[in-house]
């Protein structure tokens, strides 16, 4: 007979979506293909927002939300009758809603990623940790030497008083030309194409520390490190130590290197590459701050945080949910807010969609013990499972 539900894990998957949205909405609402830029930053509200945004979530909560994708891994795997084949179906499931989510509604889409690296992850799993954890280092290393040299050839590059400054692409002006016009039918192969042309770059950047994270989410499941009392209550003070302490520090900096450069006169590639690149590589600090937070919190008081937990058994609905309300918010297609609110305003449109969506997950959860993207990609992942014997 399975046990009562661990919280921890659901709390965490709230959170992140919390944080996941307030780096998306950007996209939706400003640049498709750049986020907050100069041009978007027009007063003290929008800035201040902005270095927010930077300092506190991005880069952050996507790597909690990986972490923990790699945590279920582990409960799904170990069965070693049907867990290989119902992860394959699983990770296939993930890769065609990826490619419908990004077609249909966001090109920044995380769940083809999570469904390709799915299924690296059998490759990993029931290795040892010695290995593992050699790995992580071995990704978390080459990420941090190509950053390090993409960020140096740039500089090089600037130092001959050549601009190494990108244009908008092709595709990213077609897509935004179909979300200024309405026309969401043409909307749908723009952003398709879009995506396609970006997909190579989002799994080659975003790639390496999600995978890292993922295997992370793997060697604490095994240590069941997020059951209650899993980690030992010094564990979590010094991981909200280092993360809130070391770790924000270095998010500060990062942070307020970035909003310096952007906002001045002459902004400069390197640096902007530079604070972007270090922002991501030190972003596991304060990510595992976060968690230790969140644990600290949810074992001295479990229901403060149910709402969040709330939304975390139903990531999938709400992280989906989330594109389709500020799609039909900031598209021509709905109320044709792109590029017509200050950037902080989106801030908080984004704020008001998580907390709909937090009261949808608590009122669905009554009647149901799944949301309905989760029961639908359940029953994907189980049409593979083997049939039990009589």
């Amino acid at each position: 007979m399975a046990g009562p539900r661990d919280v921890a894990p659901d709390v965490l998957r709230g959170f992140a979506l919390w944080g996941i949205i307030l780096v998306n909405v950007a996209y939706f609402s400003h640049s498709v293909d750049s986020g907050p830029t100069a041009s978007t930053l027009l007063s003290t509200g929008d800035a201040t927002a902005a270095f927010l945004v930077f300092v506190l979530a991005q880069g952050k909560f996507y790597l909690i939300f990986s972490f923990l994708f790699g945590y279920s891994a582990h409960y799904v795997l170990r069965n070693l009758e049907t867990g290989r084949r119902r992860w394959w179906w699983r990770s296939a499931g993930l890769i065609i809603l990826g490619v419908a989510h990004a077609s249909l509604l966001f090109i920044g889409d995380i769940l083809f990623l999570y469904g390709l690296l799915g299924i690296v992850v059998l490759a990993f799993y029931g290795r040892s940790e010695k290995v593992i954890r050699r790995s992580m280092a071995w990704i978390y290393g080459a990420f941090a030497l190509f950053s390090v040299a993409v960020v140096a050839l740039v500089w090089s590059v600037e130092a001959q008083g050549i601009s190494a400054a990108g244009e908008t692409s092709q595709a990213a002006k077609v897509y935004e030309s179909t979300v200024l016009s309405g026309d969401y039918l043409a909307s749908i192969p723009a952003r398709f194409d879009f995506w396609f042309s970006e997909a190579i770059l989002l799994v080659a950047f975003q790639g390496a520390l999600t995978f890292v994270a993922f295997l992370a989410g793997v060697l604490a499941a095994r240590a069941g490190a997020l059951a209650s009392h899993g980690l030992a209550a010094h564990t979590l003070r010094g991981m909200m130590g280092w993360g809130l302490g070391l770790g924000l520090g270095l998010q500060l900096l990062f942070g307020g290197l970035w909003l310096a450069n952007t906002l001045s006169a002459a902004p400069s590639t390197a640096v902007e590459l530079g604070s972007f690149f270090g922002s991501f590589l030190a972003a596991p600090l304060l990510s595992a701050g976060y968690v230790g937070l969140v644990l600290t919190i949810v074992r001295a008081k479990p229901t403060v945080l149910g709402w969040l937990g709330r939304m975390g058994r139903m990531s999938l609905t709400v992280y989906l949910g989330q594109s389709v309300i500020l799609s039909v918010i900031f598209g021509g297609w709905g109320l044709g807010l792109y590029q017509e609110v200050p950037y902080w305003s989106a801030v908080v449109i984004a704020v008001g969609v998580t907390l709909l969506l937090a009261l949808g997950a608590t009122l669905w959860l009554r009647l149901a013990t799944q949301g309905p993207m989760e029961r639908l990609l359940t029953a994907w992942s189980r049409v593979g499972m083997s049939r039990p014997t009589r």
